[in-house]
Formats: C-alpha cells, sequence, structure tokens
C-alpha cells in the first residue's frame, strides 16, 4: 500500500512550531503548505468545498477539549466492552465501502491535531484515574492507525509514550502494511499492532487503497518478529457467494503467519450501518454490491444481517479460529447481543464491565509481567458478583 500523496498541508498558525508540521514538510516536500489562522469554524466549513480528490488536503491543527474518549457503544443491549480512543487524526485515505466514517465525517480534508504532548498527558492522567484497573486505549476509530504513518512519524511518538506506561496497552489498528516506523521502537510490550482482515476477493471489490491481504501477512511477520503482541477484527464480516471457504482460508493463512501465543485478541462483527447511508454507498461505490444483501433493522437502529444469516457467519469463523489457532484465543464480538453469544460461544459477559475484566484477566494470564497483579472484578464493576461459571468460558 502507498500512502496517499499530500497535495496541500495546512497548517494553524497556533501549531506551527510543533514537531510534527515540521515532519509532516519534510516528509512531503512537493506539497503546497499554507500557514494560517484559523478558528473553529473555518476548521469545519472554509476547505470543504475546495478540497482535493481523496482526501489529499492535510490541516494540521491543535485539539481543544478532551482527547481520550470513551468508544462510543450504541444500545445496551449490545455488548460494548469499555475500549477507550484518541482521536488523533480525523479522515481516512483507504477508501472503504462500508467505511462509516462517510456517514460521520462530511469534510474531506483530514484533520491532524499536532499538540502531541497535551494528548499524550491527557493519557496519563487518564489511566490515573484508575490505577487498578488496565486500560485499552486505540488511535483507529475515525482514521486507519497507520495509514499516514510515513509523512506524521507518530506511532513513534505513542508507542514510545505507552512503553513507559503500567496499567494500559496500546492499540493501533490498520488495514495498511506502514509499520516502518515500528520497527526498531522500545515498545516494552505495551503495544498491539491490529489489522482488519477480510478475504482478498473482498480487499479488492470493497477495501479501496487499502493494502492486500499478503501484504499485511508480510506486516503481521514483522511487528511479531519486534515482539509486539497483535490483534485481528473479523469485522465486518460481508456476506459474498463464497464466504462459507473464503472466512476459513483466511484463517488458515492468518496462522501460518501469526503465532496464536502472540495474538492479544480477536474481534467479530458483521456489516452495520445507518440506513441513511446505504444511499451514499451507492452513489459513490455503484459497483459494490454490498448494500443489496439482506439486512434489516437491528435493536440500535442500524442495518444488519438477519440473526440467522449473521449466527451461520459467526459460527463458521469461530469454529475455524479454534480450529486454525487456539482454544485460548480471546475471542469477542463487537456490539452484538447476549443471545448470540450465546448461541455461537456458548456464553455471554454479564456486561459491559465484566466483557472489560475479562480482556484484563485475559491477558493478565497470556502475558506474565503486564501487570503487577491479578485484575480483580471489583476494580471494573464496582464489586458486582460474578454468576459466570469460570470454565464455560474458553481459556478461563
Amino acid at each position: 500500500m502507498k500512502e496517499p500523496k499530500i497535495t496541500r498541508i495546512i497548517v494553524d498558525q497556533n501549531v506551527a512550531d510543533q514537531e510534527l508540521v515540521a515532519r509532516y514538510k519534510k516528509n512531503n516536500p512537493q506539497a503546497e503548505v499554507i500557514e494560517i489562522a484559523l478558528t473553529e469554524a473555518d476548521k469545519n466549513t472554509m476547505f470543504r468545498q475546495e478540497a482535493t480528490p481523496a482526501k489529499r488536503d492535510i490541516l494540521l491543527t491543535e485539539k481543544q477539549g478532551h482527547t481520550v474518549k470513551q468508544c462510543p457503544g450504541t444500545d445496551r443491549t449490545y455488548r460494548c466492552c469499555n475500549y477507550h480512543v484518541i482521536n488523533q487524526t480525523s479522515n481516512c485515505p483507504i477508501d472503504c465501502t462500508y467505511c462509516i466514517l462517510q456517514f460521520y465525517l462530511n469534510n474531506p480534508v483530514t484533520t491532524v491535531y499536532a499538540n502531541t504532548e497535551k494528548l499524550l498527558t491527557e493519557v496519563k492522567d487518564k489511566i490515573a484515574t484508575q490505577p487498578k484497573r488496565f486500560f485499552r486505549i486505540g488511535t483507529g476509530e475515525l482514521s486507519d492507525s497507520l495509514a499516514f504513518d510515513s509523512s506524521s512519524e507518530y506511532s513513534r511518538d505513542v508507542v514510545s509514550y505507552f512503553a513507559d506506561l503500567d496499567n494500559v496497552l496500546l492499540e493501533l489498528k490498520t488495514k495498511s502494511n506502514r509499520i516502518e516506523n515500528l520497527l526498531d521502537v522500545d515498545h516494552k510490550g505495551h503495544t498491539v499492532v491490529s489489522w482488519s482482515v477480510n478475504p482478498q476477493v473482498i480487499i479488492d471489490s470493497e477495501e479501496h487503497k487499502a493494502a492486500s491481504l499478503n501484504e499485511r501477512l508480510e506486516a503481521m511477520r514483522q511487528v511479531q518478529a519486534c515482539g509486539y503482541k497483535v490483534g485481528l477484527h473479523f469485522d465486518p464480516l460481508l456476506y459474498h457467494e463464497e464466504w462459507k471457504q473464503s472466512y476459513p482460508d483466511l484463517i488458515r493463512q492468518l496462522f501460518e503467519v501469526v503465532d496464536p501465543k502472540n495474538v492479544a485478541w480477536i474481534s467479530i462483527g458483521s456489516l452495520r450501518f445507518p440506513p441513511e447511508m446505504k444511499e451514499k454507498v451507492l452513489e459513490k461505490f455503484p459497483k459494490s454490491k454490498i448494500m443489496f444483501a439482506e439486512l434489516i433493522h437491528g435493536m440500535d437502529g442500524k442495518m444488519r444481517y438477519p440473526k440467522p444469516l449473521r449466527l451461520e457467519m459467526y459460527r463458521t469463523v469461530y469454529d475455524a479460529l479454534r480450529s486454525y489457532g487456539s482454544k485460548d484465543l480471546f475471542i469477542y464480538f463487537c456490539m452484538e447481543s447476549a443471545e448470540i453469544w450465546e448461541r455461537t460461544m456458548g456464553w455471554s459477559p454479564e456486561s459491559n464491565e465484566h466483557l472489560d475484566h475479562l480482556f484484563a484477566s485475559s491477558l493478565y494470564r497470556q502475558f506474565p509481567g503486564l501487570m503487577g497483579s491479578e485484575p480483580r472484578r471489583v476494580d471494573y464493576d464496582n464489586g458486582i458478583p460474578l454468576h459466570h461459571e469460570k470454565a464455560n468460558i474458553p481459556g478461563f
């Protein structure tokens, strides 16, 4: 995967002296640089009509307000894992047909917050509020974590910073293979490099400008060799004619490269999107077939595959993960109901807080030395007692 050629770098005067700005200029000598005084209204509107194609305008500005936020879950009838996010970059150069960002973000300019020290200090302050809890914090909510890394070199900053924090793991989630800046950083075991994965047939038809499957596999091999933990996200699973064979084949290929002992977690989820997004997808990607599958309204109002199809796809993927990977893999659903958990895995978390604790417990057992002491349920949900039998949960 090649990083998109940046056409313009618009620099807010408030961050003109920041190191991140200097890197964008150095790594993009072909780009026009515009330095300007910006108001909040400017950031939202002034570049909307004149932006160049493929989100190749970069706005470097400062972040106001909070940076570290809880991942926005939906209705609590679906399980959410209490993940946190750092929104350092907003917009993504990878054009996936199913990407929900095209519905929520209507400004084609990619906004990057260059006041790095403020962003990272807020991480430290956040995790200090609950020192007995183990946090998982990622950078991939509003953009791909590594797609612009050749320009920003931001991964070096954030990985090095997290390396010296006690009760947290950083997750860099990507569909790219831009891992060059990670290979010589002393991460001290506190970074998970995760990939969203789909069969190559889906990458070709629905994940435009993303790295190929082989490129992602090679990137996984390299970061694993450097001691990084690896994460895998089968989300969204996409219905297509060959799905019953292509997803097990994909999982086989993954575990020919990735050692299950290095896998921190694996998520499974299916296509879901606000109903209003359908017309945008059909207009922007007229060759895409994903909107023509059978879809229903979920409990959160989003469009999803009908439950019988979701269950069939989930069971196929789950069984393949256990077969090709390991019975000890920590596998979870992203935004699915307790019923789906039960009918696929034979158990379900009691609550979002319980799932958060299960994450920490799994990491404690799998990676000795990552935490100073075994996570206690009381530190995650105010002492609500466990009601499940541990033997029912794979790996417990």
